[in-house]
């Protein structure tokens, strides 16, 4: 659903994909005209409107078992695209966007009307680096050339999520943070694999952020391989192409205990 909140001649676009599971006795099953006429009414109250996707989930997850109390278990999932302000003439517009790139904002809140949890993310980030990130090859450092000459190149796509050790945090600063954090150490960090910048990445996060207790790192390798020009003898700057092969994936867990 896209929300669009009005302020003069300035709006904000608020573009939602919301998912809802229940779970509980049959008969307890809400009808799904019910359930979005529910995630409606509450996506169209401003005050949800405009907090962070986390707190919109702890509002959808209120109103369930407020209204149905038969319900076991209430599972929201939220994702969120982000939209740019398009700039015309040097002035950003007021009413007209383009989307902010691939990227998504993700939220989960699970609760059984009693305890609740919840954890935010994002996925589809895309990062490159190229030097400082590819493992050793034999025995060369991460920003000498390989053995046959050519720079190596590192583009992935990374999803996160972690978990809050409570509902009642600011989110939205939380999850600007959290992604700042990510961004930083991925840049700044020169690790020997993968697996060594994805520990530093966790690590940053979770000594920055107390109430986060525990986050999960997913990183798929994009495949780009160096054009051998050599044969040619031409210089210049590195050329990469996109290859299609079986994609890299490593995911790392870390837990505050």
């Amino acid at each position: 659903m896209l929300r669009v909140l009005q302020r003069g001649d300035r709006d904000d676009p608020k573009d939602l994909t919301i998912t809802v599971r229940f779970e509980g006795p049959l008969e307890a099953m809400v009808p799904g005209e019910a359930v979005k006429n529910l995630v409606h009414r509450v996506v169209r109250e401003q005050d949800h409107a405009l907090s962070a996707i986390e707190s919109l989930g702890l509002a959808i997850c209120e109103q369930t078992f407020a209204r149905h109390r038969g319900i076991g278990l209430a599972r929201v999932e939220i994702a969120e695209q982000p939209w740019s302000r398009l700039d015309a003439g040097g002035k950003a517009q007021g009413q007209a966007f383009t989307p902010a790139g691939v990227e998504r904002r993700t939220a989960i809140v699970s609760s059984n009307g009693t305890r609740t949890s919840v954890s935010g993310g994002l996925e589809n980030l895309v990062l490159l680096r190229t030097a400082g990130f590819a493992p050793t090859v034999r025995g060369k450092t991460a920003d000498e050339p390989a053995a046959d000459g050519l720079q190596r190149l590192f583009v992935a796509t990374l999803t996160a999520k972690w978990s809050y050790s409570s509902g009642d945090i600011a989110f939205a600063p939380y999850r600007a943070g959290v992604r700042q954090a990510i961004v930083e150490a991925f840049a700044w960090h020169k690790g020997p694999t993968i697996r060594a910048t994805l520990e530093a990445i966790a690590d940053v996060v979770l000594v920055n952020f107390q109430e986060i207790s525990q986050i999960t790192l997913s990183l798929h390798e994009r495949p780009y391989r160096p054009v051998d020009l050599l044969d040619l003898s031409v210089d210049g700057d590195a050329l990469f192409v996109a290859h299609d092969e079986p994609i890299g994936t490593i995911e790392l867990t870390v837990d505050r205990r």
